[in-house]
């Protein structure tokens, strides 16, 4: 899948801005690579275990940064796809039937490159990961295709949110 590019206008000229990687911004276009990406709309708009709530949420953040930087994804089950509703900052609670994942940059980083999965993630602490854990070892797919897509929005990982 082709990085996304956000352009803005700036003083003087029209340039090329990005998003702070996991910013609202970053969060937002995220939607846009989730909601296309096979995957995660269809395997998990199928999957039972998924679906026994009409939504979930993912909270996620760069522990390097501060989890009050938190950015969330909101996924609705809308005729049998997972769809990412909302993107943007944090803006409810996390209940029982969502996720909340933190890693530090430089790891996100890494685990987009493919570079290792969910599973070693976790086993080795890489990737924080709280959340309905019956619900995240039957989809394992794409939990991985989600970490796998976590780097398709071009951003910067410069700085902080």
């Amino acid at each position: 899948m082709k990085k996304l590019v956000m352009a803005t206008l700036v003083a003087g000229g029209i340039g090329f801005s990005q998003p702070v990687f996991m910013d609202a911004d970053w969060a937002k276009a995220f939607c846009e690579v989730w909601n296309n990406t096979p995957t995660l709309v269809n395997e998990l708009g199928q999957n039972d275990s998924w679906n026994e709530v009409p939504e979930r949420k993912l909270f996620l953040y760069r522990k390097d940064c501060g989890k009050d930087k938190m950015v969330q994804l909101t996924i609705k089950n809308e005729n049998g796809k997972a769809v990412c509703v909302y993107g943007g900052w944090k803006k409810d609670e996390r209940t029982g039937d969502d996720f909340l994942m933190y890693a530090d940059t430089k790891r996100w980083l890494e685990m987009g490159r493919k570079e290792y999965g969910p599973m070693r993630a976790m086993m080795f602490g890489r990737l924080k990961f709280k959340g309905p854990k019956f619900v995240a070892m039957r989809n394992m797919g794409p939990f991985e295709a989600f970490l796998d897509a976590i780097d398709e929005v071009q951003s910067d990982t410069s700085r902080c949110p």
